[in-house]
């Protein structure tokens, strides 16, 4: 890429001078043919968002001023065109490549498609701010601001507000003047103006003022329920009770008004009529039970099916959802409730079975979404069978009877029904959830500690705290579940998980011996280890955690279930190629816990529990297969130590068991972890003996090891030469700087020397010392400024250091894109270093 307009690298963004053959950051190629093509398309795509910015907001312009010169035209001026003839140019302004956008070269040299506007019959060019611009005749000059309402949101709220000032008139007029006119005056003052706001819509409807006619028409229906109001108040009142007045008022206005609507064929009649349907009955059971509301709503829900499926009216579908929906909710969790009267369960279970019912409508002819009314209707219907077995079967069995129920409808139902009954018969399951974890967590979730308990025990004394007991019908539940997941499932081993766990429940639930429960778990991880699949596999390592959460209890059953698990994973490791690694690192980390146990239960010092661990590793690690473990065996060793000087024994162990490792062939990266644990040991040991010079033991070594890394490596990563001897004084005399802040001398020096390392690898291009050395003197500079800045904040009001944030951010935030340039700039120019 020769030309000057191609300032940066298109990969890295390092600036170029001249014409490069490969970018001084990246070493990316610059010549040839594909170079010469990415420039090519890099010019086109800089182009083509040019114009696309310029497009779109000339396009702007345009329709502003279409709009009010539409606005301030004649009728007809503008139809078809042919009113205003104008001429011009058939195509908008087009530039060159070398011009403007809209040029660009194409991949092979072609010349690409023109950028510009294809021009349209009738317009012209002459738009100011822009050469070449279209713009139609006729245009004002001065364009008038763009109204910020339509003439018919104009005519809307005026008509609104109106309607809305007639309804409060006639409301103060029958509240509060009614004494004062007599019973006739009373009568022919409310039903006169209610007859003439209801005759007036045929009028405005023949003058074509229909959107008037629908606010007289609610008028009217407002004034209807006044009337009915003060029908009340003068003549039931208090014969009459007030809710079925007012459910047989709403029910009589609803009818009355849908056949109004349609007779005076207007539009909102009818929906705000459907929409008053949904209150009769709801208000006429206002003041009974849950049960009667209940019952109501659903009986209203019908009403919306026979609406929806007759005239399909969208409001009649809200309030289905709305009444079916609140009505299933009250009826279910008071089912749920356990009531003591069979009669009162019978009757939730009608009302559900009749919810169920009409959703099992809906489903038939349900277009979009329809599976929603088939989850509603299985749902209903589940517990519309469980309510009545709620009270009559007891309390512990319970349990059974929704799954049971969405079992049977599975067996019945077919297609999606089948599934979804499957799905709520799993949902409804949920409450053996928490036996099952109850069970899983075993003994030391209720305050047995480890090796506390007694050999003979029983194994549900463990659980006896708790108050989800497991029993027999959480077993059966179990059971249950796992023949349907068996029967539907295609992955079997899901089927085989709630299978084992069934099988965990049968010494717990039947109060076995804890040898036992051991005896179980073990024989489960065996058996579903020796099926040679990966997620049986799997499965079997969760059961072995199980089973050592239960054998933490007894030191024996420790000692037998570690031991056991050991040997079932190096079986899986012997006998499937496929899972030989993750097999054999389980096997690896058993075996390191049994070497502990075996430790404690010989009554050795505890304190020397790391190198037991850190033995197990060593023997481990020369085995390709087995480093995982071996790793995992080293981490637990170091988090186990008991004080900083034997962490420091660990780290150097750790250390030269990675050294071995690394000496294989293809492990030579863990040759940067060697070095990481042999450093942290002598950092750890020297902090263990209150040493403030460290410089006297860091520094000769660091001399040694950069001497070596510059005669072995004089190629290659000088991370493997020069890291570990620049580390091995810079990052403990850092730290000791942060640790003990007093004196001047060991700033000054490690200053020094971090901008001397610093130095060198700039300009020999090595990247560990630039990063060391930068690293080490930027946090030397922070450490001297801290003191000063923390003064100056203190001088100054608090509100300058937020503004001064704040105008930071800003600043970033209106330069972000060059400074992502220049973090990537940098970046590729550490990368650059060797």
């Amino acid at each position: 890429m020769h030309s000057a307009g191609s300032p940066a690298c298109p990969d890295c963004g390092a600036p170029l001078d001249g014409s490069p053959r490969r970018c001084p950051a990246c070493e990316l190629p610059l010549h040839g043919p594909i170079a010469a093509e990415l420039w090519q398309l890099d010019l086109a795509l800089n182009d083509l968002r040019g114009r696309e910015a310029w497009l779109l907001g000339r396009r702007s312009e345009l329709l502003t001023a279409l709009r009010a010169a539409g606005e301030n035209q004649p009728a007809g001026a503008w139809a078809g065109g042919a009113q205003t003839p104008v001429n011009g140019p058939a195509e908008g302004p087009q530039t060159g490549a070398q011009d403007g956008p809209g040029h660009v070269a194409g991949a092979h040299g072609q010349a690409a498609p023109k950028a510009g506007v294809s021009g349209q019959p009738g317009w012209q060019a002459g738009v100011p701010g822009r050469p070449g611009g279209p713009v139609p005749v006729g245009f004002p000059g001065n364009v008038p601001p763009k109204r910020e309402m339509s003439p018919s949101a104009v005519r809307n709220l005026l008509l609104g507000l109106g309607g809305l000032l007639l309804v409060v008139a006639a409301f103060v007029f029958t509240i509060v003047s009614w004494g004062s006119v007599g019973i006739g005056g009373r009568a022919a003052i409310l039903v006169g103006f209610t007859a003439l706001t209801f005759a007036t819509p045929f009028l405005l409807v023949r003058r074509n003022l229909k959107a008037t006619a629908e606010t007289v028409a609610i008028l009217g229906l407002a004034l209807f329920l006044l009337d009915g109001y003060a029908a009340y108040q003068v003549w039931f009142e208090p014969r009459v009770d007030s809710l079925p007045y007012t459910a047989v008022l709403f029910a009589l206005a609803a009818g009355l008004f849908a056949l109004y609507g349609g007779y005076a064929r207007l539009s909102l009649p009818v929906p705000i009529a459907i929409g008053l349907a949904q209150f009769p009955l709801i208000v006429f059971v206002a003041d009974q039970t849950a049960a009667h509301a209940a019952g109501a709503l659903i009986l209203t829900a019908g009403f919306d099916v026979a609406v929806w499926t007759w005239a399909r009216r969208k409001v009649a579908l809200v309030g289905l959802l709305a009444t079916w929906v609140i009505g299933v909710y009250i009826a279910f969790f008071q089912s749920t409730a356990y009531p003591d009267d069979l009669a009162e369960a019978v009757g939730y279970a009608v009302i559900l079975a009749v919810a169920a019912a009409e959703a099992a409508f809906m489903a038939r002819g349900a277009k979009k979404f329809p599976l929603v009314p088939v989850i509603g209707g299985v749902v209903a219907g589940v517990f519309a069978v469980r309510a009545p077995f709620a009270v009559v079967v007891p309390f512990a069995w319970v349990i059974l009877v929704a799954p049971v129920a969405a079992g049977v409808f599975a067996l019945v139902l077919r297609g999606r029904a089948r599934n979804t009954a499957l799905v709520v018969g799993a949902l409804a399951s949920i409450g053996v959830l928490a036996p099952v974890l109850i069970v899983l967590r075993g003994p030391l979730d209720w305050g047995h500690g480890v090796w506390s308990a007694s050999w003979g025990a029983g194994a549900g004394d463990y659980l006896s705290r708790s108050p989800w007991v497991p029993g027999v019908p959480d077993l059966l539940l179990l059971v249950l579940i796992a023949v349907a997941l068996a029967l539907v499932v295609r992955q079997k081993v899901v089927a085989v998980l709630v299978g084992a766990v069934a099988v965990a429940f049968v010494p717990p639930v039947f109060d076995l011996p804890y040898p036992v429960m051991i005896v179980v778990l073990l024989a489960l991880a065996a058996g579903v280890a020796a099926v040679p699949q990966p997620a049986f596999a799997r499965l079997a390592l969760g059961v072995g955690v199980v089973a050592v959460v239960w054998g933490l209890v007894s030191e024996t059953a420790t000692l037998v279930v570690l031991a056991a698990l050991a040997l079932i994973a190096a079986g899986v490791a012997f006998r499937a190629a496929t899972l030989r690694t993750w097999a054999a690192n389980v096997a690896v980390i058993h075996a390191g816990g049994f070497a502990v146990a075996a430790w404690l239960a010989a009554d050795l010092q505890p304190r020397f529990l790391t190198f037991v661990l850190l033995a197990v590793a060593a023997a481990a690690a020369p085995w390709r297969r087995t480093e995982i473990g071996a790793g995992v065996l080293g981490v637990a060793a170091l988090a186990v130590v008991p004080d900083l000087k034997m962490f420091s024994l660990a780290a150097a162990a750790a250390g030269v068991i990675a050294a071995g490792v690394a000496l294989r062939k293809d492990r030579g990266n863990v040759g940067y972890l060697a070095t990481a644990l042999l450093l942290t040991a002598s950092w750890s040991r020297l902090y263990a003996e209150d040493v403030t010079l460290v410089e006297a033991y860091t520094a000769p070594f660091s001399v040694v090891l950069l001497v070596f890394g510059w005669w072995k490596a004089r190629t290659g990563s000088s991370w493997r030469a020069y890291g570990a001897g620049l580390s091995f004084t810079l990052l403990p005399s850092l730290v000791v700087l942060y640790d003990q802040p007093e004196g001047w001398l060991r700033p000054l020096a490690l200053g020094i020397v971090a901008l001397v390392v610093l130095v060198v690898g700039a300009l020999r291009r090595l990247q560990a010392p630039a990063v060391l050395g930068g690293f080490t003197l930027a946090a030397v500079t922070v450490h001297e400024i801290t003191p000063w800045v923390a003064d100056l904040v203190l001088m100054v009001p608090r509100w300058v250091p937020m503004a001064v944030g704040g105008l930071l951010l800003l600043v970033v935030g209106a330069t972000y894109e060059s400074r992502i340039r220049d973090v990537k700039r940098v970046g590729a120019a550490i990368r650059g270093l060797r």
